[in-house]
């Protein structure tokens, strides 16, 4: 998502919420001068206490929770009034937000959208009991009541918490709405059921008293449902937390060759762990690469994993606010995000990658969660050591079989093409009378010559390279050795640069380029000293190779190169462009040499 779309959401977001909280806590303002005297202090303190409960143990769904407190909340609404009811369920809401130390936005506005609901659903319930002519003499006025009551409070709660989902800036798909709404079914069956089972036992009570003790005894098993659904939900969050360990592993097991593999932990992320943002990358050959960003995650972030603060880690470490996260990293995430898990994936004290989730609320991730995501790093960080172990060993598997094939192809074809061209010239010689004869010896030394030539540049190109075997800049240095070896030359390599992988073919040709020049000047610039420079930019790397010998006129060069096709100009400039670099050549007699090469290494 384009960053200036993103803020706009998140302006758009928070401004619905501001003017939530606001009309909401008006109505409690509102509410506070419309409260009379409570009759029942004892029952009105039990229903109370058993919807704080409610409220403290929540039943999760999607990515908030509801509870079972409705059937509490219309109970004192019912007795008490819709204005103590809706004081009454703001400060609970209020106290539990606190308790379980919520972003402050989160405490000022939780309390303040139920608020505006159950305003909303009384005045919907009276504006349907008026228009459809159902009175408080009407049979089944108070199931009537009851029904419209409900099904207003749990329609307007979920549009609202709808309207800001598709606000923000994250992805709600419909998929999660689904999934929230299913759930959200439930609750609302289970509250009808029991409101309605409620008003059955009090027409069958008519002449009895409900006292505490009737509501101890009618509520009690909702309060003790609503903690032990709460208990199950997390017991069965670790069980399939464990399920999906076991998957995910067979699941990067199976995909472990394809180049995709890293998004397949994505999902298993998604469904588990509770997040706004997600980051996991991989680092190979040190360089990272293969991330998987989701969430308000700026470019760039990998340079903060290279900070002293990160090589200090050595397992997951939680930052509970946003002030506790390093300034190195904090900058690379949204203001909205405020709790954030690192997990390094160490191998050997090797950094293979690094998993980061973030959530938008303050001390969200529980000690569970960590445990969970620092057993998913270390599975993850020796799938990624086994995956390099893998391709280090195609690659020794490769040059091995090239070096086989080379040595069968020179020890049997090519011997037998050179001892074919020595029994041929030997009659050439001891036949040298017969004219006919002798046109057709020197006809199959010709063509067996040529297929000597092709068997050796075979031979030479299956055998690999000295930028195969040892990288392109060590094969440099082992050029200029050999060079410093053969002539009277200086030579000296200089890197500039964050040292980044670059295809093999690349790294061959700018190699031989190299070496054409070091071999050019040892021979003919009667240079004392060469100078290597090998910049790695972004998205190019500059090769800068200079001198101090005699120098010549390119003119003259480019036109004895026309003319002896080996000379090493024309050379260095099919392999230029081969590679689609540009090659520059500046030189002046008296006064050096100059090879300036830009090579394009970008995606």
């Amino acid at each position: 998502m384009d960053k200036a779309v993103y803020e706009n959401r998140e302006r758009n977001s928070k401004n619905a919420i501001t003017i939530i909280t606001i009309i909401g806590w008006l109505l409690v303002i509102f509410s506070l001068f419309h409260l009379h005297n409570i009759n029942d202090i004892w029952s009105f303190t039990l229903l109370v206490g058993f919807l704080f409960i409610t409220e403290l143990y929540p039943i999760p769904v999607w990515k908030s929770s509801t509870s079972l407190s409705f059937p509490l909340i219309y109970t004192i609404v019912l007795i008490h009034g819709t204005w103590m009811g809706l004081v009454t369920l703001v400060v609970v809401s209020f106290t539990v937000n606190l308790l379980k130390r919520r972003r402050i936005e989160l405490v000022w506005f939780n309390p303040a959208q139920l608020a505006l609901t159950l305003v909303l659903a009384h005045f919907l319930t009276d504006a349907t009991l008026f228009l459809t002519g159902i009175g408080a003499e009407n049979p089944g006025y108070y199931y009537y009541q009851l029904l419209i009551f409900t099904l207003g409070f749990y329609i307007i709660n979920n549009l609202l918490i709808d309207m800001i989902l598709l606000l923000r800036p994250q992805t709600y798909l419909f998929k999660d709405w689904k999934n929230k709404m299913i759930r959200e079914t439930v609750i609302v069956i289970i509250s009808i059921i029991y409101l309605v089972m409620m008003l059955v036992l009090a027409e069958q009570n008519r002449g009895g008293v409900v006292d505490f003790f009737s509501f101890l005894f009618f509520f009690s098993p909702l309060v003790a449902a609503s903690i032990i659904s709460a208990f199950i939900y997390r017991l069965n969050r670790e069980k399939n937390r464990f399920k999906a360990l076991v998957s995910l592993t067979k699941e990067l097991n199976r995909t472990l060759p394809s180049e995709n593999w890293v998004y397949s932990v994505e999902k298993w992320i998604d469904e588990f762990i509770q997040t706004d943002a997600t980051l996991f990358i991989v680092k190979e050959h040190d360089e990272w690469k293969g991330s998987v960003k989701k969430g308000s995650i700026s470019e760039g972030i990998e340079k903060s994993f290279e900070q002293e603060w990160f090589k200090r880690l050595d397992e997951a470490v939680y930052f509970s606010s946003r002030k506790d996260v390093p300034e190195g990293l904090s900058g690379y995430l949204a203001s909205s995000i405020r709790s954030v898990v690192i997990t390094p994936l160490r191998v050997e004290n090797e950094t293979v990658g690094v998993l980061l989730v973030g959530k938008e609320n303050n001390k969200l991730y529980q000690t569970t969660d960590i445990q969970f995501l620092s057993t998913l790093a270390n599975q993850l960080a020796v799938i990624i050591k086994t995956r390099n172990l893998f391709a280090e060993r195609e690659q020794r598997i490769v040059l091995e079989e090239r070096n086989r094939i080379a040595r069968e192809i020179h020890d049997g074809i090519a011997q037998s093409l050179a001892g074919a061209v020595m029994k041929l010239e030997s009659s050439k010689r001891l036949k040298a009378g017969e004219k006919e004869k002798m046109q057709l010896v020197n006809e199959s030394i010709l063509k067996l010559r040529g297929s000597l030539h092709e068997v050796r540049e075979s031979i030479y190109a299956l055998r690999p390279t000295p930028s195969e075997k040892f990288g392109m800049v060590e094969a440099v240095r082992a050029k200029a050795e050999e060079v410093m070896d053969d002539f009277d030359l200086s030579v000296s390599i200089r890197t500039r640069g964050d040292t980044k992988e670059v295809s093999p073919h690349i790294e061959k040709n700018v190699y031989e380029v190299v070496a054409e020049a070091l071999q050019n000047a040892g021979k003919h610039s009667d240079a004392s000293s060469v100078d290597v420079m090998i910049r790695y930019c972004r998205e190019h790397v500059i090769i800068r190779i200079t001198d101090d010998g005699k120098g010549f006129l390119l003119y003259e060069a480019l036109l004895k190169a026309k003319a002896q096709a080996h000379y090493g100009i024309m050379n260095m400039n099919d392999l230029a462009d081969q590679i689609d670099a540009s090659l520059k050549i500046n030189s002046t007699p008296g006064k050096g040499t100059e090879i300036l090469m830009v090579v394009p290494v970008s995606n």
